[in-house]
C-alpha cells in the first residue's frame, strides 16, 4: 500500500517534467511540419509555424513601440556629421587641385590657387550642406518602412540559430521551468494519494 501510495507522486513528477520538457522542445521542434500517420494532423513547432506571423508583429512592434519615426528623425536631426562631411570635401578640393595644376607653377602660386579655391568652395558649403542632410534625413523618416525592413531580417533568421541563441540565454530558466513540471506534478501525486487513503 505505502508502494502504491508512493507510485502516484513519483509517477505525477515524471508526467509533469516529461510535459514540460516537451512543450519546451515543441517551441522550436519539429522545423519542418511532421504528418502523424494515424491520427492524420500535421505538427510544427510553434515559431516555425508561425514565423511569418511573429517577423511582421515584431516589425510592426519596432516601428510603433521601439523606433517611432518621430524617433527617428529626433536622432538623425541630432547628428554632428556636418563638420565632418565639409572637413572631407576640403581635403578632396586639396587633394584634386595638387593633381591637376601643372608642375611648372611656382609653389607658392599653387598654395595660393588651392587656398583661394579652398576659400570659395567653403562660402557656399554650410548651406549646401545642411540643404542636403535635410533631404537625406526625409528620405530616410518618410521612405524608409522600418517595420518591412525589420519584418525582412527576421524572416531571414534560421531556426536553429534562434533556437541555439534562446537556449544560450535562458538555458537555467527552461530547466527550472523543467524542474517546476516535476515538483507540480509531485504535489498532484501527493494529492491523489491523499484521496486513495481517504477512501
Amino acid at each position: 500500500m505505502i508502494l502504491r501510495l508512493w507510485f502516484l507522486p513519483v509517477i505525477g513528477a515524471v508526467i509533469g517534467w516529461v510535459t514540460n520538457l516537451l512543450a519546451i522542445k515543441l517551441i522550436f521542434k519539429p522545423y519542418d511540419p511532421v504528418e502523424i500517420p494515424v491520427l492524420g494532423f500535421k505538427i510544427q513547432g510553434l515559431l516555425p509555424k508561425r514565423s511569418k506571423e511573429l517577423a511582421k508583429r515584431v516589425g510592426e512592434i519596432v516601428e510603433e513601440e521601439l523606433l517611432p519615426k518621430e524617433e527617428l528623425e529626433k536622432e538623425l536631426t541630432g547628428l554632428e556629421v556636418k563638420d565632418e562631411i565639409k572637413a572631407r570635401i576640403l581635403e578632396v578640393v586639396d587633394e584634386k587641385a595638387k593633381e591637376r595644376i601643372p608642375p611648372f607653377i611656382p609653389e607658392n602660386f599653387q598654395v595660393m590657387i588651392i587656398d583661394f579655391l579652398k576659400e570659395m568652395v567653403k562660402k557656399d558649403l554650410d548651406p549646401e550642406i545642411e540643404n542636403m542632410l535635410e533631404k537625406v534625413k526625409n528620405k530616410i523618416v518618410n521612405e524608409t518602412d522600418i517595420a518591412q525592413l525589420v519584418e525582412r531580417q527576421v524572416s531571414s533568421f534560421d531556426m536553429r540559430e534562434l533556437e541555439e541563441l534562446v537556449l544560450k540565454i535562458a538555458a537555467k530558466e527552461l530547466k527550472h521551468i523543467e524542474v517546476l513540471g516535476g515538483i507540480l506534478g509531485f504535489i498532484v501525486g501527493v494529492g491523489q494519494a491523499l484521496i486513495v487513503i481517504n477512501l
